[in-house]
């Protein structure tokens, strides 16, 4: 729906595509080139889709301005000549992405998203044991018992419990209770919970995963543990929980994050064989999700695969962004969401990006490019992988997708 004033053009319901929840109630007023976001849009969401009224920057070779034509044939002379390129960022739509697995498949090079870090951290439990996961509405309707292992997600996904927890549930008896284990909720978290019974249960530095194996032990009926924090009533909640839930954020959960989310999992599989009990990793930033599931259809592997000799290659250590800028003499860096600096690179690089980015050297060759759902149509993924959410396009800034961008680059290599 639409209104239109001398004060601009009003967009509402908009989908916003950054964080992953795939918020579909937001405002968006445009005025030529100019956007504010309005009523449902959080802090974050507001920030990355506000735009001035200037216009938009145009392409550059070594930071002289050009036309899109003559910057990709520079782009198209510096891919040609690389020996080992590194495709990084992908922060763009399914489209884009698409668009860059063709291109890397073409010319060669590792390719990863900046914010796979979690996803790989989720991905190694679940290709080991698999798991139970659930889906938000899942948890909006059914949870009882929500359990938030390591700090408070909603630091970045910052309307998550609006999302999935309001006091009642459409099949949810009582009560709803949540438990904040190794974290606490911040300000606006408790505002967002009122009326939802919280517990904080405090977790020294370092013993997460120590917590999580008492828990398990208790759920077990294995001889208790002495030391940490105690965690019987946690152990006897979710025994009796209706349906409970163990939620995290794993790109927040440091250096032990894969055994945390292995050991979560497996907390969730004790509780099903007498209650029903399911985890819910959170991830997503950028259309991540999006990402790799293009990679699973296209490829038949998942992100940080790598292309050499006409040969896929997954490789979650070798091929993620840091080791592969080790070898690497050129880095392709697309991020359309924000603007998100690339990695500090020796080597030469091509920006297809945000036309707000701030790099710390010039590029070789800049190309500004419209974001998803406000420049363009698009399609994303939210966070529990199952729903595809459709991205509007509410202004005309003469910016291209990252799409008709990877492709021009493409059709431009012999």
């Amino acid at each position: 729906m639409t209104d239109v004033s001398s004060g601009g053009v009003t967009h509402h319901d908009v989908v916003c595509p950054f964080c992953g929840l795939g918020c579909d109630d937001v405002s968006l007023t445009v005025r030529g080139n100019a956007v504010e976001a309005g009523e449902g849009a959080c802090g974050r969401a507001a920030a990355l889709f506000r735009r001035s009224a200037d216009p938009a920057p145009s392409a550059r070779v070594m930071g002289r301005e050009v036309a899109l034509d003559e910057a990709l044939a520079a782009a198209a002379e510096l891919v040609s000549a690389a020996r080992s390129p590194v495709y990084g960022g992908l922060g763009t739509d399914v489209d884009g992405v698409r668009a860059l697995i063709k291109l890397a498949s073409k010319t060669g090079g590792s390719v990863d998203h900046y914010a796979s870090t979690g996803l790989f951290r989720n991905l190694s439990t679940s290709q080991r044991k698999g798991w139970i996961a659930t889906t938000l509405a899942e948890v909006r309707n059914h949870c009882d018992l929500l359990v938030v292992i390591g700090p408070d997600p909603s630091e970045a996904f910052h309307r998550l419990y609006n999302r999935i927890t309001p006091p009642t549930g459409r099949f949810i008896k009582g009560k709803r209770k949540v438990v904040f284990l190794g974290g606490a909720p911040s300000d606006e978290a408790r505002a967002q919970l009122e009326g939802v019974e919280i517990q904080t249960i405090a977790v020294p530095e370092g013993e997460l995963l120590d917590a999580l194996s008492r828990l398990q032990g208790l759920l077990s009926d294995a001889p208790a543990v002495p030391g940490g924090p105690d965690l019987a009533a946690l152990a006897e909640g979710l025994k009796g929980a209706h349906y409970g839930v163990l939620a995290w954020s794993a790109g927040m959960l440091g250096g032990d994050g894969d055994l945390i989310v292995e050991r979560a999992s497996i907390i969730v599989d004790i509780l099903n064989v007498d209650t029903r009990a399911a985890c819910l990793p959170l991830a997503g930033r950028d259309n991540l999700i999006g990402a790799n599931q293009a990679f699973l259809w296209n490829i038949g592997f998942p992100l940080r695969t790598a292309f050499r000799g006409g040969q896929a290659d997954h490789d979650q250590l070798l091929n993620s962004t840091e080791e592969a800028l080790k070898s690497g003499d050129l880095l392709i860096w697309t991020s359309a969401f924000r603007p998100e600096q690339p990695p500090a690179f020796e080597g030469q690089l091509v920006a297809f990006a945000h036309p707000d980015t701030i790099f710390e050297r010039e590029p070789e060759v800049f190309v500004p490019v419209g974001q998803p759902g406000l420049d363009h149509r698009g399609l994303a993924f939210r966070t529990d992988t199952v729903v595809s959410i459709p991205l509007g396009h509410y202004r005309d800034a003469g910016l291209p997708s990252i799409a008709m961008v990877a492709k021009g680059l493409r059709e431009r290599l012999s």
